[in-house]
């Protein structure tokens, strides 16, 4: 009896103390400081730790009572701790780890609600070429032609005037991470006391919108010409934040998106052994193991022998996929020399900890093709243009490798292996006319429910049909403005099944812009240099069904007047024009608004925004003869090779009118 009421009242008081030790440590670790060591192994039974409260599962050994956790306290116990740490992460302005809901959208959607009408927006004039049933007689460009003439109102383009994205090169920041990771000593040709400040140059611009982090992540290129801008010394990623509006977040961390639990609760326990707010530099040397402060450059290895080539990546390329968590991450694309002296493309993770041995802390991987592919890589590889074909699976991504004639690559990011999906042996059509396809934004996806409206029931039903609407970029040589001339093209690529095809091209698409010239001074055609506008990178594309009012529609219209007169007053005149255009019968069944960075001269970067590009694509494809090929054929080729040349000889013609006037 005696021996019982000792366990019952030790029990008693057991089940009394732990929940108020418990509820104690709950409240100390919710401090700013930081987080003190919960546990490292949370399956093993440790009560007082995991906060689990003692219940029927007690037993007794050796006059001491042992408690074995139910799979419930458990799970209990991990939601414990990682509100605990998500809490701490909140507190410095770091993405919890709370597991997020993958809901089914697109993660080039761009940001939540957010769905401006374009000021000041002019319409712009242009030519596509889509498939059309060919006729014997006449120009087959006409015929395959969809122009304004053709069109509605519905189908205008409309785009907003480009505006400078960011500022200019932060050379001080520049110089001091060239002396911090090495390089300033390490690449020949650099001296950092010696640097002139008026010979680098930012451009090529790319962004993504992160709904997670609620910012765009924006790479450029940051290159160094002290002799020619021909012949640079270096190139460099320069990484920046913006926000919804496109204005620069500086000094924000973005936390890295594959640390465990026990690794940034380390951290956080580190940060509470110290005042951090008197200690600034430590706080900010601990915060880089979990973190990466914005702007920054792009931390990756490259190789510093002098190849007759800039040390250093060129020409970044970004693009989001979700990781196994749901969240959307970003992938940099790039070129650079590896150690077989060839230029190759790679894949950067600037959200992610390079855990090899290596002291620049960007893990990258180079794209190879697989042993059992009979191909190699250019010895200079560039302007590869990005896809996804599968957003549920991060790790593969596909690539349009060539434009001219069309090769579509598949690639695996863990691994950089990459098979051939397509590629046609042809010779490339700029024997004849002198102008080349390169490769311009990343490829964002028509949604599948539009692509089933676009096609019949017959060619969609049991079928693996996709769309993707991006902008390549031409490069004529001698062909009006400029010692060369580059202009973005807007490009629909179809598949069916295994098959990739061009469907539709467009001639010259400037945005109605007078371009700038390439020693930066005018906007006039000199022969000393290029006249270049480069489309970098579609941000977002957002979309949205609108449908036909009629006039009967007298309740949805006193809603949209009263959401007139309660905007504020900065957005009633936008606002206003916009349910004009959504009452009037004849307006198009959906609206849009594409996001766009663009480079001139390789000198600066820009965004502008696009709307009506769903419609007038959709319109577009009415008039045309869609056949899904069974197997590429060699009329399925030639189509495709009409569609590219059609669009090359209206771009030609653009060159000609635009020398005309500038």
């Amino acid at each position: 009896m005696g021996v019982s009421l000792k366990i019952w009242r030790g029990h008693r008081a057991f089940k009394v103390v732990i929940p108020t030790i418990f509820l104690i440590l709950l409240a100390l670790l919710c401090t700013w400081t930081g987080l003190d060591a919960l546990t490292s192994k949370l399956e093993e039974p440790q009560p007082l730790a995991l906060g689990l409260i003692t219940n029927r599962n007690s037993t007794i050994s050796g006059g001491k009572e042992t408690f074995i956790p139910t799979k419930d306290e458990i799970k209990n116990a991990r939601e414990y701790y990682y509100k605990l740490l998500d809490q701490s992460l909140l507190r410095l302005d770091l993405m919890p780890l709370e597991r997020p809901k993958i809901e089914n959208t697109s993660i080039y959607s761009g940001p939540s609600g957010y769905f401006m009408n374009i000021s000041s927006a002019r319409t712009v004039q242009f030519n596509s070429y889509l498939a059309t049933d060919r006729k014997d007689d006449g120009d087959i460009c006409e015929h395959m032609k969809f122009g304004q003439e053709k069109s509605t109102r519905t189908t205008e383009i409309k785009i907003s005037e480009a505006k400078q994205l960011g500022d200019d090169v932060n050379i001080s920041a520049i110089k001091r991470y060239l002396n911090i990771s090495g390089y300033g000593e390490d690449v020949p040709k650099v001296d950092i006391s010696n640097m002139e400040n008026d010979c680098w140059y930012r451009f090529a611009g790319s962004a993504i919108w992160l709904e997670d982090q609620q910012c765009y992540f924006e790479v450029d290129r940051i290159m160094y010409a002290p002799e020619s801008r021909n012949s640079p010394w270096l190139s460099l990623i320069w990484m920046q934040l913006f926000d919804k509006d496109f204005n620069e977040i500086k000094s924000k961390r973005l936390r890295f998106m594959d640390l465990s639990g026990e690794e940034i609760e380390s951290v956080l326990s580190e940060l509470g052994n110290f005042n951090a707010t008197e200690n600034i530099d430590r706080r900010e040397k601990l915060l880089d193991k979990i973190s990466t402060k914005f702007p920054a450059v792009m931390d990756i290895s490259f190789i510093t022998e002098d190849f007759g080539r800039p040390q250093g990546p060129e020409d970044p390329r970004i693009f989001a996929r979700l990781d196994k968590n749901g969240k959307t991450e970003p992938v940099v694309v790039f070129n650079q020399i590896n150690d077989r002296k060839q230029v190759a493309m790679y894949a950067g993770f600037p959200l992610r900890r390079n855990r090899e041995q290596d002291k620049h802390s960007v893990p990258t991987v180079e794209f190879n093709f697989g042993s059992e592919t009979n191909l190699e890589f250019k010895p200079i590889e560039k302007n590869w243009m990005p896809f996804i074909e599968d957003p549920e699976d991060g790790d593969k991504i596909s690539f349009i490798y060539e434009l001219d004639p069309l090769a579509i690559l598949h690639c695996t990011l863990h691994d950089g292996i990459c098979d051939v999906a397509q590629k046609i042996e042809a010779e490339p059509t700029e024997i004849e006319t002198g102008v080349s396809l390169r490769g311009g934004t990343n490829l964002i996806a028509i949604p599948s429910s539009i692509v089933q409206e676009i096609f019949t029931k017959e060619q969609t039903e049991g079928n693996n049909v996709g769309m993707w609407v991006s902008f390549l970029k031409y490069h004529g040589w001698e062909s009006g403005c400029g010692s060369s001339t580059y202009r973005p093209a807007l490009l629909t690529l179809v598949r069916y099944d295994d098959k990739y095809k061009i469907e539709m091209m467009s001639g010259a698409f400037d945005f109605g812009m007078d371009v700038l010239s390439f020693d930066g001074k005018s906007v006039k055609c000199h022969d000393d240099g290029p006249n270049v506008l480069s489309p970098n990178s579609i941000p977002f594309w957002k979309i949205t069904k609108v449908g036909n009012l009629k006039e009967t529609d007298n309740e949805k219209r006193a809603s949209e007047k009263t959401q007139v007169q309660n905007a504020p007053n900065n957005e009633n005149d936008h606002k206003e024009e916009e349910n004009k255009e959504m009452l009037d019968s004849n307006s198009p069944e959906y609206k849009d608004l594409m996001g766009l960075t663009i480079s001139e001269a390789d000198r600066n970067v820009k965004y502008l925004f696009i709307s009506n590009i769903i419609n007038y694509v959709m319109e577009a494809f009415k008039t045309s003869s869609l056949r899904r090929p069974g197997s590429f054929d060699e009329s399925i080729y030639t189509e495709m090779i009409d569609i590219e040349k059609c669009a090359v000889l209206d771009f030609l013609e653009y060159c000609k009118e635009y020398e005309k006037t500038h």
